[in-house]
């Protein structure tokens, strides 16, 4: 099964989105590092005062999201032989909560080589568990990401099931990535700006991507798109966040999926003494 083989090996996006914790925001008290300096903290920068701006209001934007909904457009592109595209396309439902964030993500429409299939597809994670429902196979399987009243970070870039961008932290991304502001070019979202991340040599990510791309929109400083591009093969996942609104957090009940009687149903529980696993990467199939 793709989701269970990627728990150990991709995407772990947004995810994305999403939030990213632990690290304290930069602080201009010292003199700026760039993050290949291996500079602490408070003193990474990229090196540019326009990317640092952008991943300062990115980071101070995101913290003050209590929720947020949004209409989402995913693809997973496969390069070779020639390129072609699958997308499924949804919605997204975001809460920040104690001790852990929530989100849901419900794929209804499914599009691959010019044909539409009505999907039936959710992720849900509560705080503690990651549930997968698939209504074409009517089968539900859920992962226990954390224990009760334990704290995960599973919208952190590498260790989220979605590439959720909202929220990301300076540092994080200062530590994990060379980020460059490219010029606007055309299928770009408009009023965006383009944060290209490359990852640093010899970290974790750096053995799995090749890039990032984070979009930023100028008017509400939020990402719009992201698209992660793999090393082993450049394929990519590109995710586009439309209609995003952050006025009002969904309830929780909207984090909870419904469990039909003919769906077969698999639960997979941390083991004994484990720690909080986060939730890991999801590809298309």
């Amino acid at each position: 099964m793709y989701l269970q083989r990627l728990i150990a090996a991709t995407l772990p996006l947004f995810i994305a989105a999403c939030s990213l914790a632990g690290d304290a925001a930069p602080t201009t008290s010292a003199p700026a590092k760039s993050a290949e300096s291996g500079g602490s903290a408070d003193e990474l920068s990229s090196g540019d005062s326009k990317v640092d701006a952008i991943l300062d209001r990115l980071e101070e934007k995101g913290a003050a999201i209590k929720g947020l909904r949004c209409k989402l457009d995913y693809q997973y592109v496969i390069v070779d032989p020639v390129e072609s595209r699958q997308i499924k396309e949804g919605d997204l439902f975001f809460a920040r909560g104690e001790p852990n964030s929530k989100f849901l993500v419900h794929f209804t429409k499914k599009i691959a080589d010019g044909i539409v299939q009505e999907s039936g597809e959710y992720f849900a994670f509560d705080g503690r568990w990651l549930v997968e429902r698939n209504d074409r196979a009517k089968k539900i399987i859920k992962r226990e990401i954390a224990r009760e009243g334990e704290k995960t970070d599973p919208f952190r870039i590498g260790k989220g099931p979605f590439p959720l961008p909202f929220g990301q932290k300076r540092t994080h991304i200062l530590r994990n990535f060379k980020t460059t502001l490219e010029p606007f070019t055309l299928g770009d979202p408009i009023q965006s700006q383009h944060l290209k991340c490359v990852p640093i040599p010899n970290t974790e990510l750096a053995s799995r991507y090749a890039r990032v791309d984070i979009f930023v929109d100028k008017r509400t400083e939020l990402p719009v798109r992201i698209v992660t591009e793999r090393l082993k093969d450049g394929n990519r996942i590109e995710v586009d966040f439309r209609e995003v609104d952050t006025s009002d957090a969904p309830a929780g009940s909207r984090f909870s999926i419904e469990e039909p009687k003919d769906f077969s149903i698999e639960i997979e529980r941390l083991e004994p003494g484990s720690k909080a696993a986060g939730p890991a990467g999801l590809e298309m199939p």
